[in-house]
């Protein structure tokens, strides 16, 4: 149940080397991302599956990841367990079961007809190749034919895009081996295609480490940071905890080789403790390996020793004869620094067996060098070149530059010492031409170095002033800033102030308002009152007075000029007994009643004006020159009717008294006569029309207006009044009334007589 437990967390947590297939069981997806972190358990697991579920071949079997039965298992399944079976043992170094799972995979989908897995089985057959026989060339052959399988990127499923990139990224690590660096590139950046432009970011972190690692193995050891750095954040930001331990054991290597073994130590730790958390124990070997290997550099002998003997132990339960030797090897030189020749002639014997066991000849060649260096030390001199020569012959072999120069330089320190000069001056001239070789090799890898170091300066300075420039232009933000919070500030205070000046302007209008109604209004009618008129205003504020009366409170002429229009003064008798008769409640609702009712029916241009307690003045439009007065008389008694007719009382007499006039009163001279000089005229008519009325006790009126040929000079008279009464006696004014009575023109002026 623990070993489950612990199956399950690292399946949710990370998943690595391989895919997860559409049609693959979950169980299966499970294992198949294990393979590069646990590949025992993930064997054990896809193991299981089959031996636990019986194989289904309905035909109307759907092959689905829902997994409804868990007690069959279906071809599509089986052909994909057969495949993680395939890739576990090659990791697990058993190529007879790998080879015999992958025939399997093979029958089984043959069998079926199961066309969408021969491209997955193609993959895993060039994975065996290389990884099992390291036979490159076959792996690349069938890696080419599994490329021309694929259709066009746009039309491919996810699953297969994944293969591409599996197959592009093992390409790479093929070629890494042994191609020219531009190829080995070249198919990184394939790789890098293979992901698209929205990458899976697993995916990016696998490439990364790769590229990381083959940088590293070819000591350029910038472009290894950059890509192994840029790897770890990845893994780090999205939590890609298996990635991480990868990346760390990377670090750790190259901090080692560069001597930061501060910085190596740590991130060898950190992996070393996800290895043992979850009980990894391949990557727990090699992060204790890895371990040792900076302590012994750090001269801390036996914490190196402590833990290459804890990593031994590990690859003892593993059985992997390769890796035991190879620590062997470590284990024995350790004892050689510590000056202990016997243990260090133990490992270094053990070592040799082991690396026999698993036809190693790497290790075997480091074997042999350190038997050599033992045996120089023993002052066993022909036992050391024996070994040695031995080594130098399996290095030749397997073209090992670093190993061939290492055995080298010993042997030719051995012939010096046994006193065969001429030989030992032969090992010389190799050595010294492999470490010329070696040395040109350098001197470009370090002239790359610079260039890549000059880039990262020249870098770091355009960042460094790319900084200066944003501290500046922050700099600059925040003063723009506080001169921006100033005028805001200021705004928002000439905002309110302006406000705080609207509401102040509105009340102060609306009280005006209020004053002009008080003040310009009759109180009882409510009608305007030609107060304006009447007021005698200093001559300071004469000039203001006519431009506010002339645009606010409407003169009786607003235009002098241009304006044509017919005055009409009217006398209601029955406003002057309204009071006694009905009391004074009655009499003010009743004025108020004739007010509201003049203005519902005198409409603009019109105008109606309450000049006293019971007289209104009316002025209209002239339209037409030869306008009949009798006209306006009928329309000013039609309003007074029809009001007295709303009342419904019949008790109140409706007899008026009306005075009509024309502006421009005479037709030559438009400004010889005002408004207040008209006033005069037409109280003369009015005050004639009463006197009409009182004789025929009925409505009267009298139209009063100059002729054609009036000269102006005859009105410049300072008494209108009596200019008029003048004008009328010789005929310069008519006089037109609705009787046929005379008028006594004397008691109309009041004054001194002036008819004989």
């Amino acid at each position: 149940m623990r070993l489950r437990t612990v199956i399950l967390l690292l399946s949710l947590v990370f998943s690595t080397d391989t895919l997860a297939k559409l049609y693959s069981a979950p169980v299966l997806t499970e294992a198949e991302g294990m393979l590069a972190t646990a590949p025992d358990k993930s064997l054990k697991m896809t193991q299981n599956f089959l031996d636990q579920r019986r194989l289904s071949l309905n035909p109307k079997r759907p092959h689905t990841t829902n997994e409804t039965d868990r007690t069959v298992r279906t071809p599509l399944n089986t052909t994909y367990a057969y495949l993680i079976i395939a890739k576990a043992n090659s990791l697990l170094s058993n190529p007879t079961e790998a080879w015999k799972a992958l025939e399997q995979a093979k029958e089984m989908s043959d069998a079926n007809k199961l066309t969408m897995t021969k491209m997955d089985i193609l993959y895993t057959e060039a994975l065996l190749h290389y990884q099992l026989n390291r036979n490159h060339t076959e792996a690349l052959r069938l890696l080419k034919e599994l490329a021309q399988q694929f259709p066009e990127k746009v039309s491919r499923t996810p699953s297969q895009s994944e293969l591409a990139f599996e197959a592009a990224l093992l390409k790479a690590d093929i070629l890494s081996k042994k191609e020219p660096e531009e190829e080995i590139l070249a198919q990184f950046d394939a790789a890098r295609q293979e992901l698209g432009t929205d990458p899976n970011l697993q995916l990016k972190v696998r490439l990364q480490i790769m590229l990381g690692n083959y940088f590293l193995s070819q000591q350029q050891y910038e472009k290894a940071l950059s890509e192994l750095l840029s790897a770890f954040w990845i893994a780090s930001e999205n939590e890609f905890v298996a990635d991480i331990a990868t990346t760390n054991i990377s670090l750790a290597e190259l901090y080692k080789q560069r001597g930061a073994l501060h910085k190596a130590l740590l991130h060898a730790n950190q992996a070393a403790e996800f290895y043992e958390h979850f009980k990894l124990m391949r990557g727990l070997s090699r992060a204790q390996t890895l371990l040792a290997n900076i302590y012994e550099l750090q001269r801390r002998y036996n914490f190196a020793l402590v833990h290459y003997f804890n990593a031994l132990d590990i690859e003892r339960d593993l059985g992997r004869l390769s890796q035991q030797a190879e620590i062997k090897v470590a284990i024995a030189n350790t004892y050689l620094e510590l000056l202990h020749y016997p243990l260090a002639e133990q490992y270094v014997s053990d070592a040799i067996a082991a690396a026999i066991a698993a036809d190693e000849p790497s290790k075997l060649a480091q074997a042999y060098i350190l038997q050599g260096e033992l045996s120089m030390e023993l002052q066993k001199v022909d036992q050391a070149i024996k070994v040695l020569n031995q080594a130098v012959n399996i290095v030749e072999q397997n073209n090992d530059r670093a190993l061939l120069s290492r055995a080298l330089k010993k042997l030719s320190f051995c012939y010096e010492v046994k006193g065969d000069f001429y030989q030992a001056l032969l090992i010389q001239r190799r050595y010294d031409q492999l470490a010329e070789r070696d040395q040109d090799r350098k001197q470009l890898q370090e002239a790359k170095s610079f260039k890549q170091r000059e880039r990262v300066i020249e870098r770091q300075l355009q960042f460094d002033d790319l900084e200066r420039r944003q501290e500046e232009s922050e700099h600059t933000l925040l003063e723009q800033k506080k001169i921006n919070y100033f005028l805001f500030g200021s705004l928002c205070v000439l905002l309110l102030l302006l406000i705080l000046r609207h509401r102040s302007a509105n009340f102060r209008r609306e009280q005006l308002n209020e004053l002009r109604k008080d003040y310009y209004t009759q109180p009882h009618s409510g009608l305007k009152n030609l107060r304006m008129l009447n007021d005698r205003l200093p001559n300071s504020i004469e000039k203001s007075n006519a431009h506010f009366e002339q645009w606010y409170l409407g003169e009786m002429i607003h235009e002098p000029l241009s304006d044509r229009l017919r005055f009409a003064m009217f006398e209601v008798p029955f406003l002057k007994t309204i009071h006694m008769q009905y009391g004074y409640q009655q009499g003010v609702k009743l004025e108020k009643s004739l007010g509201d009712f003049f203005k519902k029916k005198i409409v603009e241009p019109s105008r109606m004006y309450h000049f006293s307690d019971n007289m209104f003045v009316l002025i209209e439009p002239q339209a037409y020159s030869n306008q009949e007065p009798s006209l306006l008389a009928d329309k000013v008694q039609a309003l007074v009717d029809e009001f007295l007719r709303t009342l419904g009382d019949n008790n109140i007499n409706s007899n008026i008294r009306i005075g009509m006039a024309e502006y421009p009163f005479v037709p030559r001279a438009y400004t010889t006569i005002n408004d207040q000089d008209l006033l005069d005229i037409l109280l003369m008519a009015t005050s004639a029309a009463r006197q009409l009325s009182r004789e025929t006790n009925k409505s009267e009126w009298v139209h009063l207006s100059a002729i054609e040929s009036a000269p102006a000079a005859s009105f410049v008279n300072t008494d209108i009044r009596k200019a008029c009464l003048e004008c009328i006696s010789s005929g310069l004014v008519k006089v037109r009334t609705s009787s046929h009575l005379s008028i006594n023109w004397q008691s109309v002026h009041g004054s001194e007589k002036i008819f004989p």
